[in-house]
């Protein structure tokens, strides 16, 4: 006799022995014992997880001497016909190789026989979204009225290409994909059946590989019985499969927190030079950060996660050095690199890239802890700044306002910050002659306005409006308004010298400004400091002197520049725009 393999062997004879799907097995009973089953079921859900085999239960229920029962005899020439697939009763129709609307029709025209020794005679379609839309309406009529000898299943592995009026003539059915621990307990009885061995690891890693399919789990089982001839080990499914073991998982993701990007990109070429599939490497290092998140965040880790005790305390173990921030950091990067390998067809460049990216990554904050740092500042240096107070606000008015503290405290009436009144730049009215005073003042209407012209122009071409946020007016030469841009966004400023856009731009500021003018459109060495406070360079153009860095003359009130020194950050060009604005 020829070998049998797993997946046929031990194919669930009963409804009982089928594992993970007592919703639907629960449902087929009763409705047997009630006489209650419907002429058309569509059986649902992944592969490998017992649709055709419940299918032919059900048949076998139906067709048994003893029946129709929920427990079939399983000897009578019935049940044997229909088990070793023989039986004429039962067609099992491919939806792929037999999609046409010719099949369909012969299948019509034959449902009208009796069946040749059963009392039904029941059709089983796999795959049934295959069909052609033709081949699903010629099957409508006799689908929602058959002789009452019919009975039709449809398994699929996507229902959702099945045809609404095909869903709405059958009872569906949804299956589950397996859990592991119900996929583990039945290769266990297997490999005691086969009088074999294996550990407690390797059947899970096989379970955790089959991702909740049966038979996927009992062909590898099968498989790993060849291969290995003896005990089947963790080392034997990770060198079949191509998988990275456990071990390896914990010394890189050691290696990224260590920021040792030379080990881990050595280990990267091990892989390669081992033959191991790098798709299946990226999906074991996201697996292996998922289980550390998992037990950090989670009292009851054990219960989640598919591992032994002593794995369990290396994840816990692992979890100690890691913030949540910086594994999901890791998750998202690695999750972004599965897309750079399908996309680019490459393999080893996405994830030595990964892993340099994720070993040169500096500490990533929570924002919890942001937020204890602003409230620390806060608390340290009272004087400097009172919160709910504008800075820019106009002396002699009271601009005090309630504002709610950080942490929920409560309310407190805040008093305005006595400032100095603003005074003129008397050093550039000497350096500047009349007609650029003017241009000033004509500025500083312009800055007022930008905003508006942005908004003016973002309904009418919002691409436009959104190369112009990065760029303002520094200067106003006769019927010229100068645009600036930092010399990095050359493009931008390419774009918006195209005629038409150019022509948009002019537009906006005439219908804000009522200004005929003309725009242009500058790169400019250094940032702009007139934006900042309201004066022009030494040279009277407009543009300001290049800024030491990034904290120098950003911001009048002491807590922002605090802020900026603590974090290593810079005001943006829209920003200090719309301060100037205030």
């Amino acid at each position: 006799m020829s070998y049998v393999v797993f997946a046929r062997k031990y194919r669930p004879q009963a409804f009982d022995d089928v594992i993970g799907q007592s919703h639907v097995t629960t449902t087929l009973k009763n409705a047997i014992s009630q006489n209650r089953v419907a002429h058309a079921y569509l059986f649902a859900g992944p592969r490998g997880v017992g649709k055709t085999t419940t299918a032919r239960l059900l048949a076998k229920a139906l067709n048994c001497e003893k029946g129709p029962t929920i427990t079939p005899c399983n000897s009578c020439s019935s049940c044997k016909e229909i088990s070793t697939g023989s039986g004429l009763d039962i067609l099992e129709i491919d939806g792929a190789s037999n999609r046409g609307i010719d099949e369909i029709r012969n299948l019509r025209d034959n449902v009208k026989f009796a069946p040749s020794k059963g009392r039904f005679k029941v059709y089983i379609i796999d795959e049934v979204h295959m069909l052609t839309p033709e081949a699903f309406n010629a099957l409508l009529k006799t689908l929602e009225e058959p002789p009452p000898h019919v009975k039709f299943i449809f398994a699929t592995t996507q229902a959702y290409k099945v045809p609404p009026t095909i869903l709405s003539r059958c009872q569906r059915f949804d299956f589950r994909r397996m859990a592991a621990s119900d996929i583990i307990a039945n290769l266990k009885k297997i490999v005691k059946s086969e009088k074999l061995e294996a550990s407690d690891e390797a059947l899970t890693l096989i379970a955790r590989y089959s991702d909740g399919a049966m038979r996927d789990a009992q062909v590898l089982l099968d498989q790993l019985i060849s291969f290995t001839k003896e005990k089947i080990e963790t080392e034997d499914v990770t060198r079949m499969l191509g998988l990275v073991s456990d071990d390896i998982l914990f010394e890189l993701a050691g290696y990224v927190k260590d920021k040792d990007a030379p080990s881990a990109l050595k280990m990267v070429d091990s892989f390669f030079n081992d033959g191991k599939d790098v798709f299946q490497v990226v999906l074991g290092l996201i697996t292996h950060f998922r289980n550390i998140a998992v037990t950090k965040i989670s009292k009851d880790a054990g219960s989640i996660l598919d591992c032994t005790k002593d794995k369990l305390q290396r994840y816990k173990t692992a979890a100690e050095r890691f913030t949540i921030e910086e594994i999901l950091y890791a998750i998202y990067t690695l999750s972004n690199t599965i897309d750079f390998i399908r996309k680019s067809g490459l393999s080893r460049v996405p994830l030595e890239a990964a892993v340099i990216k994720l070993s040169r990554a500096g500490s990533i904050a929570s924002l919890e802890s942001i937020l204890d740092k602003v409230e620390g500042l806060m608390n340290s240096t009272p004087d400097l700044y009172t919160p709910g107070v504008d800075s820019h606000s106009t002396p002699g008015v009271d601009n005090r306002v309630d504002k709610v503290p950080l942490r929920g405290a409560e309310p407190v009436k805040l008093q305005p910050i006595n400032r100095p009144p603003k005074t003129e730049n008397k050093s550039l009215e000497t350096a500047s002659v009349a007609p650029k005073a003017e241009s000033s003042t004509d500025l500083d209407e312009m800055l007022s306005a930008w905003s508006g012209v942005i908004n003016h122009i973002m309904p009418k071409k919002i691409s436009i409006a959104h190369y112009l946020q990065e760029g303002y007016p520094i200067a106003i030469e006769g019927k010229t308004v100068v645009i600036g841009f930092p010399k990095e966004l050359r493009f931008h400023k390419e774009v918006l010298e195209e005629t038409d856009n150019r022509k948009i731009v002019e537009d906006a500021v005439k219908a804000k400004l009522n200004l005929e003018v003309k725009v242009e459109f500058r790169l400019e060495e250094s940032r702009v400091k007139g934006d900042l406070d309201g004066s022009s360079g030494a040279n009277g153009d407009g543009v300001g002197e290049e800024m030491p860095d990034n904290t120098a003359s950003s911001d009048s009130d002491p807590i922002v520049n605090t802020a900026l020194e603590m974090f290593g950050g810079e005001i943006s060009p829209g920003e200090r725009m719309k301060r100037k604005q205030k």
